[in-house]
């Protein structure tokens, strides 16, 4: 097998867990891009609405480390099936919202169920994929994201204008079902040659850390790892403001620019295939450039700054279809190599834990975020100066990423 030769086995397990992830994020994004509606529905305010997106990643954040341990305990397979059926059920309940209380409990809801899926399918990847092929994996893998943003930017205000924002939470409901269907014949139990070389890899570490230590020992060794620390670090700040300006970006473009949502969305649409493009670009270079993994991802980390700024500085309505993919690039293309190097730092048997403690602290991020975003927009009165505050956040985390140590 070539490098990047993938085997059947492998293209199956990438293109479920692809897609599992990938319905996760339509599932967290669809109310972004129709909050400008539902709120003119239901006469909510801006930082009622703005409440939503906090909901979720306080409910995502509680849950995804001991999402993690869970994929770890009883298998990612049952983790992504359970998270599908979830999903979409708490979906279709969004439909039926008329009430600013009960809304919000759901997207609380939502980010619990959706907390294991990133911890479960990086679990999955790191199982079927070499050290030398995880580069590639984790950058189509992460390509996801981004696709999912483009994607509910695409149909859901269209479908909100059209048939009603309840109809537009119905469709994306059906969606997590199809790849249930999907995932339940393709993600499998590690077989026994994934077992062995699970272990092979364990052998070869500093660490010997297996199903048989107790809770307390898998966390105290997750802790004591620079790498995972450093990461953990950089995620809080390059994470948090990679989603504020995700979510609030339509918001942005509707209130300072004064376009409609849709014209909004079309927008939000070629940040999202700008950021597809990018991702699985940057995994695959990292994997054949001979330059370390931390410090490829440290400068694409950094360049996210720029680019913000830049896009915050766009005034006329018709740039923002050249400065949208050029922050679409930035704030996500970090994220493929960032994984990557959560997968490679983890140990064999606790990738789910690794996964899942790492993603604690860049939720906790994407939680304060919006808080930032709304602190910020009520002292100035300007989402434009709102958005160019978050800049300094991916500096910070480029930095923490010269800290990594990857073994040879």
């Amino acid at each position: 097998m070539s490098r990047f030769g993938f085997s059947r086995t492998q293209i199956l397990i990438l293109v479920s867990v692809w897609l599992t992830f990938l319905i996760s994020f339509v599932m967290r994004l669809s109310w972004a891009s129709l909050m400008p509606i539902v709120n003119e529905a239901l006469s909510f305010t801006p930082q009622m609405g703005t409440s939503y997106l906090s909901a979720f990643y306080m409910g995502y954040a509680i849950m995804v480390l001991p999402g993690g341990i869970l994929a770890d305990k009883i298998g990612y397979r049952h983790t992504i099936l359970v998270s599908l059926l979830a999903m979409a059920a708490i979906t279709a309940l969004m439909s039926t919202i008329d009430n600013y209380t009960y809304g919000w409990v759901l997207r609380f809801l939502l980010g619990l169920v959706s907390g294991p899926v990133q911890a479960s399918c990086l679990s999955a990847i790191g199982d079927y994929f070499g050290p030398n092929q995880r580069g590639a994996a984790v950058g189509i893998f992460m390509s996801c994201t981004s696709l999912g943003l483009a994607t509910v930017n695409l149909y859901a205000p269209y479908v909100a204008t059209t048939y009603g924002w309840q109809n537009a939470f119905l469709l994306t409901a059906v969606l997590p079902i199809l790849v249930f269907i999907l995932s339940y014949f393709t993600v499998r139990k590690p077989s026994a040659d994934i077992l062995a070389q699970r272990e092979a890899e364990a052998s070869t570490g500093s660490a010997h850390v297996g199903e048989e230590t107790s809770l307390k020992e898998n966390l105290l060794h997750v802790l004591k790892n620079r790498n995972i620390c450093c990461l953990a670090f950089a995620g809080f700040f390059a994470t948090g403001a990679t989603w504020a300006v995700a979510q609030w970006s339509n918001l942005y473009m509707v209130k300072q620019l004064g376009v409609n949502a849709i014209y909004a969305g079309r927008v939000m649409f070629i940040f999202g295939l700008a950021a597809l493009i990018a991702k699985p670009t940057i995994g695959i270079l990292s994997d054949i450039l001979p330059i370390k993994k931390n410090h490829l991802a440290a400068l694409v980390m950094f360049l996210f700054a720029p680019a913000l700024l830049v896009f915050a500085s766009t005034t006329n309505p018709n740039m923002l279809f050249v400065t949208g993919p050029i922050l679409g690039v930035g704030a996500f293309m970090h994220s493929a190599l960032t994984n990557a190097l959560v997968v490679q730092s983890a140990a064999p048997h606790l990738r789910g834990t690794t996964a899942g403690f790492v993603n604690l602290f860049n939720q906790i991020g994407v939680m304060l975020a919006p808080m930032v975003l709304g602190s910020m927009l009520t002292a100035t009165g300007s989402y434009q100066s709102a958005l160019m505050t978050l800049g300094i956040a991916p500096v910070i985390g480029a930095t923490a990423l010269f800290f990594v140590r990857l073994n040879k």
